[in-house]
């Protein structure tokens, strides 16, 4: 069974759309969809359906209407469970919700490709024909927000001049959310037009004024000063790239690797942590990193190394390769830095953390030893 509520309210059986009624039969089989998986007591279906003055003869109107309802979709398809009613199947808002929270979790360039999925799934207002006025605003909330995060996502990763048509469609929808003022600001400013996005902060503060009678939110206000001074936290991700240093170490974990591969990474974390701008899990027994100083990531790799053979002994090998590059900070650890430090570590024997002509450069207290066209430094 299928339920899809981001719009009109649609059922579908094995990809068959089933017609379930209207008015308050419509409204129950909407409720019972949103809560799909838990019991729904026969109370809060008689609230949702009919107010705090329900009439007397609302229980009966209720057992009526599901059983109006299990003869269109099935005995099956609605089960009693004290104190009420119960019915399981996939319904779009729970993909929704999965596909923005695992949005949140998620970097820049993959948060806006998971919040354009869950986007996606709506088909118009939710629950726009179903008379559930509180359940429908609480969807339109989670809509709304689910846009400014794509949004956000989308400015990070270095968009801007695309998104100001849709940020201006949207204030004009909702002209008193500043998320969306704010974004048109910045959207603005990174495509280098300074003086509109100080418009467009005069522009929200009219509004609000107006209707309101407020001053816009300090978010809004630090905003129109940092565009003021042209402050350089305003660049995008994309666009604050930087000569920086990645590192990927292997841990060559020997045997049991789930009962070591826990410990070797901490032990690798706490030694690259306080010097790293980032450090990251890899696949299988990979840690990455990335530094701004190649001379502290080399120290670090070389630490790492030499506190996980000390303290695991036998249970692990751990191998460095380093690789200095133009990085992005606002991305996860890949590219080509990522690249180039992975083939330097497949050169490197237990214990040793090879590097590049351009990391040795910039690394030179520690006294590389040359092979072929690395460089070499041993714990």
């Amino acid at each position: 069974m299928d339920y899809s509520l981001l719009g009109p309210l649609e059922v579908r059986i094995d990809g068959r759309p089933i017609s379930v009624g209207r008015g308050k039969q419509r409204a129950l089989l909407a409720v019972l969809a949103l809560n799909a998986g838990r019991v729904v007591p026969a109370e809060h279906l008689i609230d949702e359906l009919w107010g705090d003055e329900p009439p007397a003869t609302a229980t009966t109107a209720l057992q009526v209407y599901i059983s109006r309802l299990r003869k269109t979709l099935g005995e099956g398809a609605i089960e009693t469970r004290e104190p009420g009613y119960l019915v399981e199947g996939d319904v779009d808002v729970r993909r929704f919700d999965a596909l923005v929270s695992s949005a949140r979790r998620s970097e820049p360039p993959r948060a806006a490709e998971l919040l354009s999925e869950a986007l996606g799934l709506w088909r118009g207002d939710a629950l726009c024909d179903c008379e559930l006025p509180l359940e429908a605003a609480r969807l339109e909330e989670q809509h709304v927000s689910a846009i400014e995060q794509r949004i956000e996502a989308d400015l990070a990763t270095g968009r801007s001049s695309e998104l100001v048509g849709e940020l201006e469609s949207l204030i004009a929808e909702h002209p008193l959310r500043e998320p969306f003022r704010a974004q048109l600001m910045l959207a603005l400013y990174r495509a280098g037009r300074q003086a509109e996005a100080l418009e467009a902060y005069r522009a929200a503060r009219a509004t609000l004024l107006d209707e309101l009678g407020i001053e816009p939110s300090p978010r809004l206000q630090q905003l129109e000063q940092a565009i003021l001074r042209q402050d350089d936290s305003l660049a995008a991700a994309a666009e604050r790239t930087l000569t920086a240093t990645a590192l990927f170490l292997d841990l060559g974990i020997q045997g049991e690797v789930e009962a070591v591969a826990g410990r070797a990474f901490a032990l690798a974390t706490e030694e690259l942590t306080p010097k790293a701008e980032r450090v990251e899990r890899g696949l299988a027994d990979a840690v990455l990193a990335v530094f701004t100083n190649a001379d502290e990531a080399v120290a670090a790799a070389l630490r790492a190394c030499s506190r996980l053979s000390t303290e695991l002994r036998e249970a692990v090998r751990p191998r460095a390769g380093l690789a200095t590059a133009e990085l992005t900070l606002g991305d996860r650890v890949e590219g080509v830095a990522a690249v180039l430090a992975a083939r330097r570590v497949r050169e490197a024997q237990p214990g040793e953390v090879v590097v590049g002509q351009r990391t040795a450069a910039s690394a030179r207290a520690h006294g590389f030893t040359r092979r072929g066209d690395s460089y070499v430094a041993t714990s």
